[in-house]
């Protein structure tokens, strides 16, 4: 809970209990986020476990549990930023790497969705969960977790958000550009995000990221 209170740069003590329930029967799906967390009856071992080295699903719906609207494009990102969560707790606290911690995030089957999704036209209407969330490993392996820190934290510091999705992905693109001192706008239209060129303007200054991986 510390890892994901520090992911998400807000203070170790929450604001309410995060709770696990299990039982025999739930509302929705094998797990689901909320207050408290539901899962069934089968997941409860593992949750206590002192032994478990994985635990994806769960940390999964605690990554939903921080999810925001304002850093949240719906419906592409709704399965999707909830696991930077489940990736980061792994390698933080469990030592488990992410080719290791989920099969999804193994090399070959990374590249090959990425492959997909370029010849697919880059669509973001394809641009949704285990897609979207290489999007997110990208630029967290150019620069680090920190980084995600930083942008979570920026903001906390905003009281005015735009409520339509190219508005919010723009307002994205900017505080990941901001935060890490380098222009990324190039990056996010070469995964189809809907880059104004308001957006390109306000960062012209910034060196640009030119040998990104969609390159």
């Amino acid at each position: 809970m510390k890892a994901i209170a520090d992911l998400a740069a807000r203070s170790h003590k929450f604001p309410r209990k995060e709770r696990f329930v299990a039982d025999v029967q739930i509302s929705h799906g094998w797990m689901h986020a909320g207050y408290p967390i539901m899962t069934h009856k089968g997941s409860a071992a593992g949750l206590v476990n002192a032994k478990t080295k994985g635990m994806w699903g769960a940390i999964h719906e605690l990554g939903h549990n921080q999810q925001r609207g304002c850093w949240e494009f719906p419906p592409h990102t709704t399965e999707c930023t909830c696991n930077l969560w489940s990736v980061y707790v792994h390698e933080v606290v469990f030592g488990t790497k992410r080719d290791k911690a989920h099969s999804a995030m193994t090399d070959a089957n990374r590249k090959k969705r990425i492959k997909d999704y370029v010849k697919g036209g880059r669509k973001l209407s394809s641009w949704s969960v285990w897609v979207a969330l290489e999007t997110y490993m990208q630029l967290q392996e150019k620069f680090g977790w920190d980084a995600f820190k930083k942008v979570f934290a920026a903001y906390y510091k905003m009281d005015k958000f735009p409520k339509d999705k190219k508005g919010k992905m723009n307002l994205y693109a900017e505080t990941f550009s901001q935060t890490v001192g380098m222009n990324l706008t190039g990056f996010f239209k070469a995964w189809g995000w809907p880059i104004e060129q308001a957006t390109e303007g306000k960062l012209s200054s910034l060196p640009a990221w030119t040998d990104h991986p969609m390159v």
